[in-house]
């Protein structure tokens, strides 16, 4: 009789599909049935404590500022956070714990699919071929490459600055009225960051879902056990089911690793394509030369499409003009220098009051968003010249109101002036020295450096210039964890256990020592085994009244963690 009270519920509050419906039946199944059963008499006695999450935070890049800082999204929002009980009547109190539930429960399931660190070692030794085993699941999930062609895309790879100029785009093209779509990886706090409308993560229902539905058809297909598409795979296959459920106009798509053999390339009508900045990065699996790199992020060219770049290195241009020429591309342009864009004595002001990412990323994605409206939109205020700088109003505004969180971002916690970059090459490392220097050079603030980088990157280069920018009083090494590998939440779980990434920071510590012992410079570095203790630690030796200038660096993912830590700590202030 309790299951079906829920169902009844359920269904007058939310159109879903006979599918669906059979899955909220399969979901609330024995062991579930007997833990919403637990919760709904705990309820009754008063007792019932709601499901916590972290305050999620929002970027909100602002005109005046060169760095963007964190805000509330809004007074409504943070009232629901702070009292989640404030509902009409107990069964809208059950609905909001449901759906809840049932979003952990999507990303605890979805955390299964993670390939572990093992089995990523021997992936490199038996590749898998990521276009065919994507195309059988997307099939399996009901969709086929028909249904893809539905949607038009501006699809961009690169090594650096990819996520950045997908999010200058998809503003530029919001400004111009259109719904847009935008897939990215990784993300910081959760994982619906990846998946947006209009610029805005998908909810948590939503995700969850879509999630359920997906998950299911690929399960009941399954051929044999662990027949189920990687984390990332499964993610591409639900983003597509997103868009074309909700009849965006254009789809932003950020390639994953790669180009050639990523699995987002499995989209067979791309008219607009953007390649960004290119390094040495992921050698195992690309190619340990730039011109290997360049090969493969080239390979999200398409027969009649529209090549855009930001690429400097002559080598890496002439493969991907070869490229262009094999694939049957229409057209190859290398962006205007940004400078070239404010030459209009009107926007001198407005080049000042944009950040670094936007200085770096934009021309490109002013040239993709220029490209798509001339190809699907005549007449929308776009000049008949190609590859030109030049502003319009609504780039202006989409250049404005873009905020890309977690590059060249300052956000403050009571006495912290944090400092946040996702770098991670030689080349973005530089940026990122650079700006700490700029933002802080006036600052009397002790400085302290929070670093961590994954992968098979080389983190004493890294700190090397991160050395030559800024004199650091404290310098922390950390895994991308928050408090314990048990304790994170499942937005945040990695395929490295708690044990490899602390080995980890212990090797870039050592790789500090050697700079030191190099420039006869103090060792003033610490390991740490989580970011709140890290954060402890900075609380608990340094004057609580004194300011602190904080970078945070080296790995999308820590930027993540060190977030949720910090909200964590400062829960109840």
């Amino acid at each position: 009789m309790f299951l079906l009270h829920i169902r009844r519920v359920l269904y007058c509050r939310h159109k879903f599909s006979l599918l669906l419906r059979f899955q909220y039946q399969r979901v609330y199944s024995s062991r579930r049935q007997c833990k919403i059963l637990n919760k709904y008499i705990l309820y009754n006695l008063s007792q019932l404590k709601m499901f916590q999450t972290f305050e999620e935070c929002v970027f909100q890049s602002t005109q005046k500022q060169l760095c963007s800082t964190l805000t509330k999204k809004s007074n409504k929002e943070v009232n629901l956070k702070k009292t989640p009980n404030k509902c009409k009547n107990k069964e809208q109190k059950y609905i909001q714990e449901i759906e809840n539930q049932k979003y952990g429960e999507a990303v605890e399931t979805l955390n299964t699919l993670q390939t572990n660190a093992e089995t990523l070692r021997l992936s490199l030794k038996h590749p898998v071929n990521h276009l065919e085993d994507t195309y059988k699941y997307l099939q399996r999930s009901g969709l086929t490459l028909f249904d893809l062609k539905k949607l038009s895309y501006i699809h961009v790879s690169g090594t650096k600055g990819k996520g950045s100029t997908c999010a200058l785009t998809e503003s530029i093209l919001y400004a111009y009225g259109l719904k847009t779509g935008f897939y990215s990886s990784p993300h910081l706090v959760s994982v619906t960051e990846r998946i947006r409308i209009n610029g805005e993560p998908i909810s948590k229902q939503k995700f969850a879902q879509y999630f359920w539905s997906i998950y299911y058809k690929l399960q009941d297909a399954q051929e044999f056990e662990h027949d189920m598409p990687a984390y990332f795979k499964f993610l591409t296959i639900l983003a597509f089911h997103v868009f074309l459920e909700e009849k965006v106009d254009v789809v932003i798509l950020e390639v994953g690793i790669g180009g050639e053999l990523d699995c987002t390339n499995i989209v067979p009508n791309t008219k607009t394509v953007g390649i960004t900045s290119l390094g040495l990065e992921h050698t195992s699996l690309l190619g340990n030369t730039l011109k290997e790199i360049a090969w493969q992020k080239a390979g999200i060219i398409k027969p009649d499409s529209t090549v855009y770049t930001s690429v400097s290195q002559e080598e890496c241009i002439r493969i991907i003009r070869d490229r262009c020429k094999e694939k049957h591309a229409a057209h190859f342009h290398r962006v205007p220098d940004f400078e070239l864009y404010f030459q209009d004595e009107n926007h001198f002001n407005l080049k000042e009051s944009l950040n670094n990412v936007i200085l770096l990323n934009g021309s490109l994605a002013i040239q993709l968003a220029y490209d798509w409206l001339r190809q699907n939109r005549k007449g929308m205020n776009v000049s008949n010249e190609i590859n030109k700088a030049y502003l319009t109003q609504q780039v202006v505004k989409g250049l404005v109101n873009c905020h890309w969180p977690g590059r060249c971002q300052m956000v403050k916690y009571l006495n912290l002036n944090m400092h946040l970059d996702g770098a991670h090459t030689l080349e973005s490392m530089q940026i990122c020295g650079s700006w700490f220097l700029q933002v802080s050079r006036y600052s009397q603030n002790p400085k302290i450096l929070i670093f961590n980088t994954t992968g098979d990157r080389d983190s004493k280069k890294l700190l090397k210039i991160l050395k030559t920018f800024s004199i650091f009083d404290l310098i922390c090494f950390v895994p991308n964890v928050t408090t314990s590998i048990t304790k994170n939440t499942p937005d945040t779980t990695f395929i490295y256990t708690h044990i490899e990434q602390l080995e980890r920071a212990k090797m870039h510590a050592n790789n500090w020592e050697s700079l030191c012992l190099e420039d006869q410079t103090p060792n003033c570095s610490k390991v740490f085994p989580s970011l709140v203790s890290c954060f402890q630690y900075i609380q608990d030796h340094f004057d609580e009244s004194k300011q602190l200038d904080v970078l945070v660096t080296g790995s999308i993912h820590l930027l993540g963690a060190a977030i949720l830590s910090l909200n964590e700590l400062y829960k109840n202030v």
